[in-house]
């Protein structure tokens, strides 16, 4: 169906109905550029002649490829592959939906592991020269390596479902094993540039303890400096409800003092800001605990039940010798 040819990318207009659009700082885009400077395009977008209403010039339209299309022209392309097809407006969409539905990502620990895989496969091979047979970036390449780190099944489902941001994933990789169960929920809901600094810290206080031979001890509350978002900071400008509410509470008196006190809300710092973290944290601990109790019990019932099954069979056995015995005699 269609043919193949190469055209130049300034004869290619997009779909004006595109069901996407294009994140041009999204980690993934980003990986793509890089893959399609080194190796370019192997998997050619469709496209369909049209005629321009008011000049009757002839172009290329998009139907589906948006993404390979604009980061083939990011990665300084000036020509790629395509596939001409005659479509009209009904198959262009119908093309669309079904690419959509037929772009299946490849899950995170999942890629982890083909990368491995040819690591292992290629001993002398860099992880720098992987990058660049594969089109990406060194940083990526260590990135996805460090989810090999987490060893937990559970959490790297979690990583795949996407219910764990990989930006997160990769930080909570840097943790003891026994210390990503423990970070596991501040992982899901946590955004990063709140839990990225809690593990930086964490992974700070047990590199230091180790330095200085002493147990690292459990995880202890550390309030996590992070930005107020553009917009709250705008209405505070316009408003000035939540700094008037602190300087009150507060009973700051001097400009240095309201001052500090305004740094320390643009960095989530101030009084309620701690204690709203806190808050937070102290309701995760008391529900890890809560989890933990639970499945201490539920082992310790299990033990029983096994235990309780093993002297059931053994008494079993005892019955059967003994009925045994007693046939031989008679």
């Amino acid at each position: 169906m269609g043919k193949q040819a190469t055209i130049a990318t300034n004869q290619i207009r997009e779909n004006p109905v595109a069901l996407r659009t294009v994140n041009r700082q999204s980690e993934e885009y980003l990986t793509l550029v890089d893959s399609i400077r080194a190796k370019g395009i192997l998997n050619p977008p469709s496209v369909r002649q049209k005629a321009d209403a008011e000049t009757k010039a002839l172009y290329f339209e998009l139907i589906d490829g948006l993404h390979r299309y604009t980061a083939a022209k990011d990665a300084g392309l000036t020509e790629i592959p395509v596939h001409i097809l005659e479509f009209n407006d009904g198959e262009v969409l119908e093309a669309q939906i079904i690419g959509n539905l037929h772009s299946i990502k490849t899950p995170p620990s999942q890629y982890t592991k083909q990368i491995k895989r040819i690591l292992t496969m290629n001993p002398l091979m860099t992880e720098f020269e992987l990058a660049k047979r594969l089109g990406a970036s060194p940083a990526f390449i260590q990135q996805r390596l460090s989810l090999t780190k987490i060893e937990n099944k559970d959490i790297l489902m979690l990583v795949d479902e996407g219910k764990i941001a990989l930006s997160n994933a990769y930080a909570l990789a840097k943790l003891p094993l026994k210390e990503q169960a423990e970070f596991l929920d501040r992982a899901m809901t946590m955004k990063p540039d709140e839990f990225i600094p809690a593990v930086n810290q964490r992974v700070k206080e047990i590199n230091e303890a180790r330095r200085q031979g002493q147990d690292q001890g459990p995880a202890l509350f550390q309030p996590v400096a992070y930005l107020q978002k553009v917009l709250e900071v705008k209405k505070e400008l316009e408003e000035g409800n939540v700094m008037k509410a602190l300087i009150k509470r507060h009973k700051v008196k001097t400009v240095e003092e309201a001052f500090m006190m305004a740094l320390r809300w643009m960095l989530h710092l101030d009084p309620e800001s701690v204690d709203a973290q806190k808050a937070k944290y102290d309701t995760r601990m008391k529900e890890l605990e809560d989890a933990k109790a639970r499945k201490s019990v539920e082992q310790a019932n299990k033990k029983k039940t096994e235990a309780e099954q093993k002297a059931k069979e053994a008494a079993d056995l005892a019955v059967k010798a003994q009925a045994a015995l007693t046939a031989k005699k008679a």
